[in-house]
């Protein structure tokens, strides 16, 4: 018993892994400046796996300088307000009751069609709103490591010298 917890922890464990590495919206910068937007990006260790118009594109993180990623708050937004006004107008219709809603001058049709549209209202409301203020997140920078990586120092020899020593910085 114990034995299959495990394996179903450690089992859940790789796929939270996996799915923390997978965005919805990217912007890429590539090595040579080149900038890219795509969806459905998935980081592994070693490769950058998106798909940009409809082509899947590969790319090895040591060409990529930043991945930059929006989580996409619109819909969770958009479900907020609609969700928020649909409950609200479920909840007054309730409490007002049909002798209510014919007392103001409406029928129970007209209520559930100006609900529905309200809902609908308050859903894009919110859809842009969500959009507004989701903004870009740096998830990956390969130059954010340490000053001193950049540095490579090499020790060899050449005919000429015995001990040949060599400092150079990779921008």
């Amino acid at each position: 018993m114990e034995r299959k917890l495990i394996c179903v922890l450690i089992g859940l464990l790789v796929i939270c892994c996996t799915y923390s590495q997978e965005y919805k919206i990217v912007k890429v910068t590539l090595r040579e400046g080149l900038i890219l937007k795509g969806k459905n990006a998935l980081i592994s260790n070693q490769t950058l796996n998106f798909t940009s118009g409809s082509a899947l594109r590969t790319y090895s993180l040591n060409d990529v300088n930043i991945i930059q990623a929006k989580e996409g708050k619109a819909g969770k937004w958009a479900l907020g307000f609609g969700g928020g006004c649909l409950g609200l107008c479920i909840i007054s219709g309730i409490a007002s009751g049909q002798e209510g809603i014919e007392a103001a001058g409406a029928t129970v049709g007209t209520y559930v069609a100006g609900s529905i549209l309200w809902t609908g209202i308050f859903a894009c409301l919110g859809a842009l709103i969500g959009n507004g203020v989701d903004q870009w997140e740096i998830v990956y920078n390969r130059n954010t490591s340490s000053i001193w990586k950049n540095f490579d120092f090499n020790i060899g020899s050449t005919q000429k010298a015995k001990y040949n020593f060599s400092l150079s910085y990779k921008f």
